[in-house]
């Protein structure tokens, strides 16, 4: 009887137990910010498992010409509390297609590519200028445009000529004359 049981118990760990080549799981992407520009570093994240083993480091390789030439491997950092991949895309210019590809190996030996089922993740640099960006530009320039208008005025006042006090000063000199003469 206890031979019955001690092997079905460990029939139990074996049917529960993960196979012994199963790679890392990656998730699916999430990059930030969602619509970048010319001057956003896009940061990827992803969350990436491995049941059989602890993850050894994560890769996210991205191209900029449709895998002609121009391929960039970063390794990513990894938080094993989080299971969370992170990494760091610099600023690409305006217009720029970005594909990429992500690739996790555990301590296990084992290793997964992650590509989309093929078609790559994707991303486009915005190439439009934020209207954020005209708005304020707009408001400094009418900003400085008033100010110079007012420092205009202000110089044209303190340059005036002096000729109308010369002027009140002798009329009030014939006033009190003319006051003084008359019956």
């Amino acid at each position: 009887m206890l031979l019955t049981l001690a092997l079905a118990i460990g029939s139990v760990a074996l049917a529960h137990a993960p196979p012994p080549n199963q790679p890392p799981v990656i998730g699916t992407p999430l990059i930030s910010p969602t619509s970048p520009s010319f001057s956003d570093v896009v940061t990827v994240s992803v969350n990436v498992t491995s049941a059989r083993s602890t993850i050894k480091n994560v890769t996210i390789t991205y191209t900029t010409d449709n895998w002609k030439s121009v391929n960039n491997t970063i390794v990513a950092s990894y938080n094993a509390t989080t299971t969370t991949a992170t990494v760091r895309i610099p600023a690409l210019a305006p217009g720029t297609h970005v594909e990429y590809y992500i690739v996790a190996f555990d301590n296990a030996g084992t290793s997964k590519l992650n590509n989309n089922n093929g078609s790559y993740f994707v991303y486009n640099v915005s190439t439009s200028t934020s209207l954020t960006s005209i708005s304020t530009l707009t408001y400094i320039l009418v900003a400085a445009g008033i100010a110079t208008a007012i420092a205009a005025v202000a110089v044209m006042i303190l340059k005036a000529p002096q000729k109308k006090a010369k002027q009140n000063k002798s009329s009030s000199i014939q006033d009190q004359n003319w006051t003084h003469n008359s019956p």
